[in-house]
């Protein structure tokens, strides 16, 4: 029997987990982000409206966070896009009367796909968003964001609820950021 070094061990394992820590993050879906050439937001009265987002299969907490943490990015820096407000229709979407909702610049999102994989040391988690906007007179979004994302942590040094709230306001976030930039440049 060949009797091997704890440290060659350790090296062996560390640089192997690394590599698989590459290897999955080398395989991630990258986000991808359409918009349509002739894109030229002329909001009404510089308001953008906001419709609630779809959720399938997301915990509500996470939910809630995303969206109201993405309402309160678009209102804190819009000052470059030429929109004086981000407004959120309250109503259910399905009772948004659809010719006054043509007439808008809107925008509205799905969040899906959220799964929580939790061992007994680490965890991962995983969510996809899409955001669509629309212009005024178009049915078709003029531009179209989607995001996947994933968290991989240690549960010795957080917990599954502190690391849920952490990817629902990255996903806030970057999707807020997205939609920040696109109209900013078209303005």
């Amino acid at each position: 029997m060949v009797k091997v070094p704890g440290s060659m061990i350790r090296r062996t394992l560390c640089r192997s987990l690394l590599l698989a820590l590459v290897l999955l993050a080398g395989c991630a879906s990258p986000g991808k982000t359409t918009i349509d050439s002739a894109f030229n937001p002329t909001p009404e009265q510089g308001v953008v409206y906001v419709a609630p987002f779809v959720t399938t299969l997301v915990p509500a907490p996470f939910g809630d966070t995303f969206f109201n943490t993405f309402v309160d990015d678009l209102n804190a820096n819009r000052d470059d896009t030429g929109v004086r407000w981000f407004y959120i229709l309250k109503e259910d979407p399905r009772a948004v009367d659809p010719a006054w909702l043509a007439k808008q610049v809107y925008t509205t999102g799905e969040v899906w796909g959220y799964v929580e994989d939790v061992g007994c040391c680490s965890a991962e988690l995983r969510v996809k968003a899409r955001l669509r906007l629309f212009e005024a007179g178009k049915t078709q979004p003029v531009a179209e964001f989607y995001l996947p994302l994933e968290a991989f942590f240690d549960l010795d040094r957080t917990t599954v609820e502190a690391e849920r709230d952490k990817l629902a306001l990255r996903l806030a976030d970057e999707m807020a950021a997205k939609l920040l930039d696109t109209l900013a440049k078209r303005h």
